[in-house]
């Protein structure tokens, strides 16, 4: 089957300006063999069941808050791997997150991964594909959509079905590999031993579901995996369903909101999808990141960054339009793809170590407390560019647990601290608010599992061990509250503003500098519009930012 666009294996020449252009070629990207093999049924992943917009901007119901609702109304379209992606949100968001690529959440095994569905947008009906794909970037929050499970499971083929041969119950069904092939474990009730069943797929046709979630108990006779075949033409029901990672950001928006409403901004609401727009290093979606689900070598994984950090540098270029002042790396594999590219660009001091003792939260201390950035001057045509971001180094934003307020301590340095201060460490341990982790041969992390805990674990320690207290404040982490702090402090010194309500336009984190024209253009013009007035602002050459790219890249 063809793809859909087709794919191009180079970029176009620049004809719109550089936030338009991100679209046209984004989206029909090809660079990669492993992602976009020449004959589509080589494609390692998928096919995945898929939707399509029945207008380019559909009518969408509000969440109002809920984990998981009714988003639209749609209509499939033969299964397919999801196009590449462009970030979402506002093109001049002032707050950007960068993480490594789209997590494949279909690839999971169990009843989520099996309702699971990507856009795929098409022009029928008088419809525009691109309009509704650039339509649906922009306007994506913490969302992603799954089909009802039952609207699915009428689709389940009947041949190659692997039934219960008795009650019992899932007890593993990892996937190792991006092999369409895998096995899952029951554990059937009365036998010893699990039983593995082999799920015998192949590339290019319908894909292996697991239908029976781990610990889920089953009946005889139930169906625990099947393949799937959604078909193209089928009226559907969207639902929206929060992703955690992307759900990260949210309590640093809310502190930080907190913090403007103090300043006297009593209106403002910071959001997802306005005030930040969320990218990744690599366009397309793989279930994980490294060899196993990159073509098997460490050579294909690092073809794949290189054509798309490197050679088409798309984060790179929305990230010259964009001009974020502050941008959130987003673990520590970002950071290090992110330096081996646009290392040169980097101003930090001191230095960023390039093996942090801690990972992630050393590197979080560190730009945090220092401001370390990214800079960029040139003049190209006459026309003068700058560029300086803030860079904040995160821990990953897929496990909540990484972002608990927590203690953090080397194995060296929790047995000196132990020796020194019994009664704090039994505190640390047997305390039943705090949650402890022990990682051979990492550091020891003493997590406060309930935000609420924190305030009065931290004043019963000041209290009680207060000879213990200052070793243990300078090895504890709050990461929400890290990023949000750094906010309020760009703010204080006009690195961010807020722009009041005027002319019955509601306030806004004021968008960074330079023209866009995103949401209205000769191409589409969303019914939004652009309550920022970029559209409206002297527009740039043609190609001016693509060059700027380019001079970015050089010193890589």
């Amino acid at each position: 089957m063809p793809y859909d666009p087709p794919r191009q294996r180079k970029p176009n020449p620049p004809k719109d300006p550089l936030e338009i252009d991100l679209v046209y070629n984004v989206r029909p990207c090809g660079t990669c063999r492993f992602f976009w093999p020449t004959n589509s049924a080589e494609q390692p992943y998928g096919p995945y069941p898929v939707y399509d917009f029945d207008s380019n901007t559909p009518k969408e119901n509000e969440p109002d808050g809920a984990k998981s609702f009714l988003w639209l109304k749609g209509t499939t379209r033969s299964p397919t791997f999801p196009d590449a992606e462009v970030m979402d949100g506002c093109r001049k968001a002032p707050i950007m997150t960068i993480g490594i690529n789209p997590n494949l959440t279909a690839f999971a095994p169990g009843t989520t991964g099996a309702s699971w569905g990507y856009p795929s947008f098409s022009s029928d009906n008088g419809t525009d594909s691109w309009t509704k794909y650039a339509y649906y970037y922009r306007y994506r929050t913490v969302y992603q959509e799954h089909f009802d499970l039952k609207f699915v499971e009428k689709y389940l083929l009947p041949e190659g079905q692997i039934k219960a041969l008795k009650p019992g119950m899932l007890v593993d069904a990892t996937r190792k590999t991006d092999a369409p092939s895998f096995d899952i474990k029951v554990q059937y009730d009365g036998e010893t031993q699990p039983t593995t069943i082999p799920l015998a797929g192949k590339l290019g046709e319908p894909r292996y579901v697991v239908l029976v979630n781990l610990k889920q108990p089953f009946k005889k006779g139930d169906v625990l995996a099947a393949r799937l075949n959604v078909p193209a033409g089928k009226k559907a029901n969207i639902y929206g369903q929060q992703i955690g990672y992307y759900m990260q950001i949210v309590p640093v928006l809310e502190s930080f909101q907190k913090f403007l409403v103090s300043k006297g901004h009593k209106d403002a609401r910071l959001l997802v999808g306005e005030d930040v727009g969320q990218l990744d290093m690599v366009a397309c979606a793989s279930p994980h990141w490294g060899p196993e689900w990159l073509g098997g070598t460490s050579q294909s994984v690092n073809t794949v960054v290189n054509n798309c950090v490197m050679t088409n540098a798309w984060a790179m270029k929305q990230l010259v339009q964009t001009r974020p002042a502050i941008l959130y790396l987003v673990g520590q594999s970002s950071w290090n793809m992110f330096r081996k590219a646009y290392g040169h660009l980097i101003q930090a001091h001191p230095s960023l170590p390039n093996y942090p003792e801690d990972g992630p939260y050393t590197l979080l201390r560190l730009t945090t407390e220092n401001d370390c950035r990214l800079e960029f001057k040139t003049k190209i045509d006459g026309i003068k560019y700058s560029l300086s971001t803030r860079l904040i180094i995160t821990p990953h934003f897929s496990y909540d647990v990484n972002f608990v307020p927590q203690f953090r301590m080397s194995a060296d340095a929790l047995k000196a601290f132990t020796a020194k201060y019994a009664a704090a460490s039994k505190f640390l341990h047997t305390d039943p608010r705090i949650q402890v982790e022990k990682p051979a041969g990492g550091f020891a992390a003493f997590g406060i599992m309930k935000a609420a805990d924190a305030p009065p674990v931290l004043v019963e320690i000041k209290k009680k061990f207060a000879s213990a207290a200052p070793t243990l404040m300078a090895d504890y982490y709050d990461p929400h509250q890290m990023m949000a702090d750094v906010l309020e402090a760009m703010f204080d010194k006009g690195q961010l503003s807020y722009t009041p309500p005027k002319s019955g336009h509601h306030g806004f984190l004021s968008r960074t500098d330079g023209p866009c024209t995103f949401c209205v253009n000769d191409h589409w013009k969303f019914p939004q519009g652009c309550p920022y007035g970029k559209p409206e602002e002297k527009q740039l050459p043609v190609g001016f930012l693509e060059k700027v790219a380019a001079a970015m890249m050089a010193g890589a």
